[in-house]
C-alpha cells in the first residue's frame, strides 16, 4: 500500500512536483475546453477496479469504467453496458445482450465485445487474482459468449441479488488488460473519462474521452483531482475559488458553505456506515457479553452530535437508512447508553472492568473515526476499561488491522451495499472474505445460503431478519452509524447530482464560465 503524507496547498492545486513538471492550468487558465478541480484528503492507493475496496479510487474510478448495470438514484439495479437480459424460469441462467459499438479506452482501444465481459468475470472469479468481488459470483459455473454481443452466465443454483451485483462488483475492461498494463496504476474501461496521470500525494488527471458510446457526453474537456490532506485547506480553496468541488465536506463546514452565495452543498445519509470492532480470539472479547457490555457503554449519539455534528445517524446494525430492507428487516433503534446494563453484562462473563486494558487502533483518514475513537475511550473509561486509541496511517491501518487481524478493537469505514446479502454474507459467513472478526456461527451460514436463493422478498426478509437477531446477541462487530454523504461545489458548477452510488460522477456536469 502506498503511504499517505501530508502537501501544501499551493502544491496541491498547481500540481507541481519536485522535479520538473509543468504546473497545472487551475482554474481560469489558458486551456481549451472545461477543467474541473476536485479536492481529495487522500490518495486513491490503487485503481485495479477489481481488487480496489478504497473509496478514493472508487470515487475517480466512477467516471472511467462501467458495468453491464449501474445502481440508480433509487438504488435500483439499470441497464449500462448491458442492453436487455432474460432470466430462465428456474433463475439459473442469465442471458444479457451488450450495447454495440462501445469502445475502450487507450492504450489498448478496440470495441468491446462478448469476449471482454468473459474475459473480465472470469479474471474476478479467478482465485489466484484474489478480487473481493469474486464473493458475489461463487454459484457462477460458466461464463460464455453466445455471439460477438451475447453473454450467458450458469448458475448451479439461484442467487437473488444477481443483477444487483452485476451493478455494484464488476467493471468491464478489454480482454488481456491486466496483462497489457498494470492496473493499479492506470485503469482502463469505456468510462466517459480516460485515466491521464497518476502522481503520488498530489492528484490525479482524467480526460474526456472522444469515443463514448453516449451522445454528448462528457460536457467537461479534463477533471484534475488534488490532493490536500488538510481539511481548513481543501475549505479555504473551494471558498477562494482554487478547486471547483470539495468532496467529503467537514461536518462542521456544512452549515457554512449552505449559506455561502457562491457554494452549494449536495447532502444525503450515504451508503458507508463506520463499525465497531473486536478481535474474537483476544481475552476478553472472545466473550460476547464482554462485546455487548461494549456496544452498551457506547452513546452512539454523543459521536453522531460531537463529530459529526448531527449530519448522520446513530445506528447498531448494516442497513442503510435509504434502503427498503431498513423497513423490511426492522432491526430495531440504536441502543442508548446503558453503564449500569454494561457492568451487569461484565459481571456475568466474570470480567473485572478495572482488570481490562485494551487498545483501539483506527486510521487517521477518510473520514472521523479517529475522533469518534477519542470519545469511545471516554465511554470505555467510565465503565473502568483502561484503553488506549492508536491512530495509524490509512496504509499501516490496512496492513495491521485489515490484512493481518493485529488488534484488540478498531474502527473501520464500510463502503455500503444496497442488498442484504451484501451486508451480512463478507462479514458474517464463516469463510466470508471481509470476516475480520473469526466469527463463526453454524445457524448463520446456513441462514447466509438461504438468503442467496431464495427470490422471495418477505421470505428474504425474515431470513436476514434472523440473523440481524443472532448477530446483535453474538455482537462479532456492531455499527456506530452512516454518516451523511455531502459534496460541496462553486456555483457555477452546473448539471452535478448527488446520487449515493455515485458519489463523485461527472458525466453530466459542465462549468458556466
Amino acid at each position: 500500500m502506498r503511504a499517505i503524507s501530508g502537501i501544501a496547498l499551493g502544491a496541491a492545486l498547481a500540481g507541481c512536483s519536485e522535479g520538473d513538471a509543468e504546473p497545472r492550468k487551475g482554474i481560469g487558465g489558458s486551456g481549451d475546453g472545461q477543467a474541473l478541480f476536485v479536492t481529495f484528503p487522500d490518495d486513491p492507493e490503487n485503481f485495479d477496479p477489481h481488487l480496489t475496496t478504497i473509496n478514493r479510487a472508487q470515487r475517480v474510478l466512477e467516471n472511467i469504467v462501467e458495468g453491464l448495470f449501474r445502481l440508480n438514484a433509487d438504488l435500483e439495479p439499470e441497464p449500462l453496458l448491458a442492453t436487455d437480459y432474460e432470466i430462465s424460469d428456474d433463475e439459473t441462467e442469465y442471458t444479457i445482450s451488450i450495447k454495440e459499438g462501445v469502445q475502450f479506452h487507450e492504450p489498448i482501444g478496440g470495441e468491446m465485445t462478448a469476449t471482454d465481459v468473459v474475459y473480465t468475470f472470469e479474471r474476478v472469479m479467478d482465485p489466484d487474482v484474489g478480487s473481493p468481488r469474486a464473493a458475489n459470483f461463487t454459484r457462477v459455473e460458466n461464463v460464455e459468449a453466445v455471439d460477438e454481443y451475447t453473454v450467458r452466465f450458469e448458475l448451479d443454483e439461484p442467487f437473488a441479488p444477481m443483477l444487483t451485483a452485476f451493478a455494484e462488483s464488476v467493471e468491464i475492461i478489454p480482454e488481456g488488460a491486466a496483462e497489457a498494463v498494470d492496473l493499479q496504476e492506470h485503469p482502463v474501461g469505456t468510462g466517459p473519462f480516460s485515466f491521464v496521470d497518476w502522481t503520488i500525494n498530489q492528484g490525479v488527471e482524467i480526460e474526456a474521452f472522444d469515443d463514448y458510446h453516449v451522445d454528448g457526453v462528457p460536457n467537461l474537456e479534463d477533471v484534475e483531482f488534488g490532493i490536500v490532506p488538510e481539511p481548513a485547506a481543501r475549505l479555504t480553496a473551494l471558498e477562494v475559488g482554487d478547486t471547483h468541488v470539495l468532496e467529503s465536506v467537514p461536518y462542521q463546514d456544512i452549515e457554512g458553505l449552505s449559506e455561502n452565495s457562491e457554494t452549494e452543498v449536495a447532502t444525503e445519509t450515504g451508503l458507508f456506515n463506520q463499525g465497531y470492532w473486536f478481535n474474537g480470539s483476544e481475552t476478553p472479547f472472545d466473550d460476547a457479553r464482554v462485546r455487548r457490555a461494549v456496544s452498551h457503554a457506547i452513546s452512539r449519539d454523543d459521536i453522531v452530535r460531537g463529530v459529526l455534528f448531527g449530519h448522520g445517524e446513530p445506528v447498531h446494525h448494516p442497513i442503510p437508512p435509504a434502503s427498503e430492507w431498513v423497513d423490511r428487516i426492522d432491526p430495531g433503534p440504536a441502543p442508548t447508553q446503558d453503564l449500569d446494563h454494561a457492568h451487569k453484562l461484565l459481571d456475568e462473563a466474570g470480567v473485572d472492568p478495572d482488570d481490562v486494558e485494551t487498545s483501539i487502533k483506527v486510521s487517521r483518514t477518510p473520514g472521523p473515526g479517529a475522533d469518534a475513537a477519542t470519545l469511545i475511550q471516554g465511554h470505555l473509561s467510565d465503565l473502568g476499561f483502561d484503553v488506549e486509541v492508536v491512530e495509524l496511517d490509512f496504509s499501516t491501518w490496512l496492513d495491521e488491522v485489515w490484512v493481518n487481524n493485529d488488534y484488540e478493537m478498531a474502527i473501520g469505514s464500510w463502503s455500503g451495499r444496497v442488498d442484504p446479502d451484501g451486508w451480512y454474507y463478507r462479514q458474517y459467513h464463516s469463510e466470508g472474505p471481509w470476516n475480520h472478526w473469526g466469527f463463526e456461527n453454524d445457524r448463520v451460514d446456513e441462514l447466509l445460503e438461504q438468503g442467496r436463493s431464495e427470490t422471495d422478498l418477505d421470505v428474504r426478509a425474515d431470513i436476514y431478519g434472523e440473523i440481524e437477531e443472532i448477530v446483535q446477541e453474538e455482537v462479532p462487530m456492531t455499527y456506530l452509524y452512516f454518516d451523511n454523504e455531502s459534496v460541496a461545489y462553486r456555483t457555477e458548477v452546473e448539471g452535478y447530482e448527488l446520487e449515493i452510488a455515485n458519489l463523485t460522477s461527472f458525466h453530466n456536469t459542465s462549468l458556466d464560465n
